[in-house]
């Protein structure tokens, strides 16, 4: 987010006043920031209802568990 103020100055319209667009630009991308991070706070909460369950959490712990395998069979190759 430090980011931001250095690139809205290129969004403000030629001949409008800069501190009320910068003010709305602002006001437009913490709105977006808002609904963004609600959505994903919602997403996380139907995953770990989801991941919770003991059938999910096994299959989890066995995808990892491959992942790892091959990533250190992968090492062990390229030696």
């Amino acid at each position: 987010m430090s980011a931001m103020p250095t690139s809205l100055p290129q969004f403000v319209p030629e001949g409008a006043p800069h501190l009320s667009a910068m003010v709305g630009l602002a006001a437009l991308r913490a709105v977006c920031e808002i609904g963004y991070y609600g959505l994903y706070v919602w997403c996380v909460g139907r995953m770990k209802a989801l991941l919770s369950r003991a059938g999910a959490r096994r299959r989890l712990e066995q995808v990892s568990g491959g992942v790892l395998l091959l990533l250190g069979l992968r090492m062990a190759l390229d030696g």
